[in-house]
């Protein structure tokens, strides 16, 4: 009998959202397919047999970490039980790297391939597990366009299959989207605020946003209408009157902005495919920012200063996240000055990021099934 059965593991909601488009190729592929594993809302609506959800598993930091450590052992554990009762063909790793290396070597002790889809970011922490990789994957499967290199100069093979967001490159959206639905005058700036997908970073960052507004209302030229971009299963309070609240239509907000502040991530590389200019602004504990600090292998933090290979946008980190730091950079993106520099970063970005044409999902499903 074929088995058909596959283990795909998702940690957190960039995740869910990529093993739901990766499950839904592979059964255009394999109708056949039956899917288990951990993932989000995403992942379960496109067809995942659920073993835990991703809220569990959602914690950044090395302290936060340590902290929720006794919980994750145990659905780690639970997880291994499961896939050595139910002998998957294979197992499917996304990102999540603490988590799932460590799963890579259990189910190389007990002899189940895998395959890793959006590989952990070893160029910039602790390179020692590109070995790791190596060692326990049958197959390393990257969506970033630098990273194919920096593997093969390791002498580990990487099949590169181009990144998700390219797709919003060929998507049009309507650019007054926001003045209609809000009645939002053309004499405001509108500044998208992104704090975070995780409650831990919100909980860090909105406090410095809302002064970023008071600060802005106080003593900035421009007159401005400030958007929360509000991430999934993200329930921010303290909202100030007046502060319109986007859950939905992400892109048709960024597109409309003139600028935005963006919590470190994959939401810096959405909002510059936007065309949107961006500060980039992240805090985690002092205890966990010294050790970062400690082990990062790379010049900057955000992927479109990373994939540009130059300050292509400017990073606000730590202590240098302040209200009045963000104000004097937005109002640089302002400028003509901002706009240019803008402009030829954004060129830039383009040129690296379109290496690649096809649907990534359905590259990385045949890969992963030949």
């Amino acid at each position: 009998m074929i088995n058909n059965k596959i283990v795909i593991i998702a940690g957190e909601d960039s995740g869910d959202l990529h093993g739901s488009k990766l499950i839904a190729q592979m059964k255009t592929i394999n109708p056949d397919l039956s899917f288990y594993g951990i993932g989000g809302d995403k992942m379960i609506q496109a067809g995942l047999n659920k073993v835990e959800h991703i809220k569990n598993m959602n914690v950044i930091g090395l302290f936060e970490v340590l902290k929720h450590y006794p919980r994750i052992k145990k659905i780690f554990n639970k997880t291994v039980r499961f896939i050595n009762e139910l002998k998957p063909n294979k197992v499917i790793l996304i990102d999540y790297p603490g988590f799932n290396i460590r799963l890579a070597k259990k189910m190389k002790k007990l002899g189940i391939p895998v395959s890793y889809f959006i590989l952990p970011q070893v160029w910039a922490w602790n390179s020692s597990r590109a070995k790791d990789l190596q060692q326990t994957c049958k197959q390393l499967i990257s969506i970033i366009p630098f990273e194919k290199e920096w593997f093969s100069n390791q002498q580990i093979d990487v099949h590169f299959v181009g990144h998700p967001l390219t797709s919003i490159l060929k998507q049009k959206f309507d650019s007054g989207f926001l003045h209609k639905r809000y009645e939002i005058g053309q004499d405001k700036k509108i500044i998208a605020l992104l704090p975070g997908s995780r409650t831990s970073e919100v909980k860090k960052h909105w406090p410095v946003f809302l002064k970023t507004i008071k600060a802005f209302n106080a003593s900035s030229n421009h007159k401005i209408q400030p958007i929360l971009i509000q991430a999934p299963n993200i329930k921010i309070e303290n909202i100030p009157e007046g502060l319109v609240v986007i859950d939905k239509n992400h892109y048709e907000a960024l597109s409309c902005a003139d600028a935005a502040i963006v919590c470190s991530g994959t939401a810096t590389l959405e909002t510059a495919l936007l065309n949107c200019p961006m500060v980039v602004c992240y805090k985690l504990s002092s205890l966990t920012w010294f050790f970062a600090k400690k082990m990062s292998l790379v010049k900057h933090l955000s992927l479109v200063n990373l994939i540009t290979e130059k300050e292509a946008v400017k990073e606000l980190l730590q202590k240098n996240m302040t209200a009045t730091n963000i104000v004097n950079e937005v109002n640089y993106l302002f400028s003509n000055e901002g706009k240019n520099a803008w402009a030829e970063n954004y060129g830039l970005l383009l040129k690296k990021m379109k290496s690649e044409t096809t649907n990534p999902y359905h590259n990385a499903a045949k890969h992963i099934l030949q």
